[in-house]
């Protein structure tokens, strides 16, 4: 059989892990015995009944391919990557997009421990001056704008 060169030249991969798992990335670095990949997500099926129809609809999207990290940099030893696949056009757009929300979000992520450790304090400020209403309910009052009709 003769060798056929790609020239998709795109980072967007889908590895197959010897688990089953199939994950989606953007690789960063490719060494002899690993990869280095940026945002991995899992994918994720979703089965749910649908009564109307009377079948189960798979509803399929994307997770986090590591939890309780925000690290968005992972390596992964060659040995555990059975195949590798270029992102269909769509797939790869969609994680993009995904990309792009995870980045502004993770702006508002603490840096360090204490930096976290400032925002419970000012939370606990904030608790402090909730109000009791008569039925119970704790109520934050905000300042009024009365330059503004809402």
């Amino acid at each position: 059989m003769d060798e056929t060169k790609t020239h998709d030249t795109s980072p967007f991969k889908v590895l197959k892990l010897d688990n089953g798992e199939d994950v989606i990335c953007k690789v960063l670095h490719e060494y002899t015995d690993a990869v280095v990949v940026e945002r991995p997500m899992a994918i994720a099926e979703n089965p749910q009944f649908n009564e109307q129809l009377g079948e189960v609809i798979t509803h399929t999207g994307l997770q986090h391919w590591m939890n309780f990290t925000n690290d968005i940099q992972f390596s992964i030893a060659k040995t555990r990557i059975i195949a590798v696949g270029n992102l269909a056009p769509e797939v790869g757009m969609y994680y993009r997009h995904i990309c792009k929300k995870l980045a502004m979000r993770e702006e508002d992520n603490p840096k360090d421990e204490a930096e976290l450790e400032s925002r419970i304090q000012q939370l606990d400020e904030i608790m402090k001056n909730v109000n009791l209403e008569e039925d119970g309910k704790k109520v934050i009052q905000f300042p009024l704008d009365k330059t503004k009709l809402h």
